[in-house]
């Protein structure tokens, strides 16, 4: 728990607060403040939660079915259902903090049962890759495996079911003594949360009850829920996926950032401003256009928007990227960054940012640029990581992707090379977004790589 307790000290925890301070020195509420942030958060949760798991009702359609009983033509009965479940499911979490009482393992049953609403058959793969129908049952335990396949198309395995019992007992355990020790609980939710995604006990609803039971313990300590949303997905699985190795950082920071979103819609509220945020429909709007795969016209001028170009996709991603790969080099004994022929440690990176924006990268009306990253020697066990990072910005899109690179026994010669993603995006896209999924990707490459090698050792 000692180690945990650091992440007491992010700035984004003193930040959020400092935000919620601030605003608690507002209360008590009026009924009437209280029930208009919570309508709203709950809309946010509702939609995005489910939507974050495949449901295709969209984010209008979400709102007409909770609060006019109206159906999508055309949309699954079931999308229906577990969104009536999952509201329902909020309005049962909520009784439990009004009865003041402990977390059991009957009231997570009972969630799962009001999440489900009633059991049903899902088509599942096997390990061996065959296809079947599964019985979902529900408020009861999963009676065989669970897997999911990872962006690298790796099995990734979670508690076998026999051990499922003994590691729910021992995930209540460890939230009692977070509570006893007074574990900030913005900390405390989002380790619960990994936690319980780890075990993923049940044989469906398992995000959804996650983030149900993370919003639980934020509200019984008055913070404000958390919604994590469906277009920030690749940066939550990415954040659940390095908490895997017991790297806790980047999901603290992840919900203390979308804890801060709740917080600004309550200051909103507070000043009398209007809090249905206007991008809600430019929300669906910009999936709309992503679905249809209509591209932005603009074409940009490569003499006048070079250094923009450079700054942003670049630059901007690879500062945005490599704090996070510098500490996955922390378990190996050396890692570098190569371009232009020359190597340098992965740390220093810093230093080529700038020799990035002064060299000329144009081949073709294109600007291209292939980044070498190597790690070396990992701590406990024998095992290399060389990729090739590719940035190819054209007149109308940029692209990133990576080659897996396999060198000879010195290292100096490549005997074989493949693609494990490309992702291209138009100008449309905000360049966080990009950074978001771009660098997930890699996140998730690297990761999976060493799990997969580290098992086959």
């Amino acid at each position: 728990m000692k180690n945990i307790k650091i992440l007491e000290n992010l700035e984004e925890i003193q930040s959020i607060d400092d935000q919620k301070k601030s605003i608690d020195a507002h209360r008590p509420f009026s009924k009437e403040l209280e029930n208009k942030i919570f309508q709203k958060l709950k809309l946010d949760w509702n939609y995005n939660s489910n939507a974050i798991e495949g449901n295709q009702l969209s984010y209008g359609e979400t709102v007409a079915f909770l609060n006019f009983g109206l159906t999508a033509k055309g949309k699954p009965f079931k999308d229906h259902l577990d969104i009536k479940g999952h509201n329902e499911a909020i309005g049962f979490m909520l009784q439990l903090i009004k009865e003041n009482r402990p977390l059991s393992e009957s009231d997570i049953k009972d969630l799962h049962k009001i999440i489900l609403v009633e059991p049903y058959f899902s088509k599942t793969i096997s390990p061996q890759g065959i296809e079947f129908e599964k019985e979902i049952k529900i408020g009861q335990y999963k009676n065989s495996p669970n897997h999911v396949k990872t962006v690298s198309g790796d099995i990734h395995y979670y508690t076998n079911p026999e051990e499922v019992p003994f590691e729910m007992n021992n995930l209540l355990e460890w939230y009692r003594n977070a509570e006893e020790e007074n574990l900030h609980p913005v900390v405390m939710s989002a380790i619960f949360h990994h936690k319980f995604t780890s075990i993923h006990p049940f044989d469906d609803g398992n995000g959804r009850l996650a983030r149900i039971l993370s919003n639980f313990i934020l509200l019984k300590h008055n913070y404000p829920v958390i919604v994590i949303k469906n277009r920030d997905k690749v940066q939550y699985y990415a954040a659940l996926n390095i908490a895997d190795n017991g790297i806790y950082e980047d999901l603290v920071k992840l919900f203390a950032e979308n804890i801060g979103y709740s917080l600004n819609i309550m200051q909103k509220a507070i000043n009398g401003e209007n809090i249905n945020e206007p991008d809600d429909l430019d929300k669906e709007i910009e999936l709309f256009v992503k679905e249809m795969k209509i591209q932005n016209t603009k074409i940009v001028d490569f003499e006048k928007d070079r250094d923009f170009l450079i700054d942003t996709y670049v630059v901007g991603f690879v500062e945005y990227l490599f704090p996070k790969l510098e500490k996955i080099g922390s378990v190996f004994q050396k890692s570098s960054v190569g371009y232009l022929g020359t190597r340098i440690p992965l740390a220093l990176y810093k230093n080529f940012l700038e020799e990035i924006r002064i060299k000329k990268f144009f081949f073709n009306d294109n600007i291209e640029l292939n980044i070498f990253i190597s790690f070396q020697d990992h701590l406990e066990n024998k095992i290399n990581v060389e990729f090739e990072l590719k940035i190819l910005i054209k007149n109308k899109t940029i692209t990133y992707s990576i080659e897996e690179w396999e060198l000879d026994y010195y290292g100096m010669q490549i005997i074989d090379s493949k693609e494990i993603f490309s992702n291209s995006y138009n100008y449309s896209y905000s360049p966080n977004l990009i950074y978001n999924e771009a660098a997930s990707e890699v996140v998730n490459y690297v990761i999976n790589f060493i799990k997969n090698k580290t098992k086959k050792g």
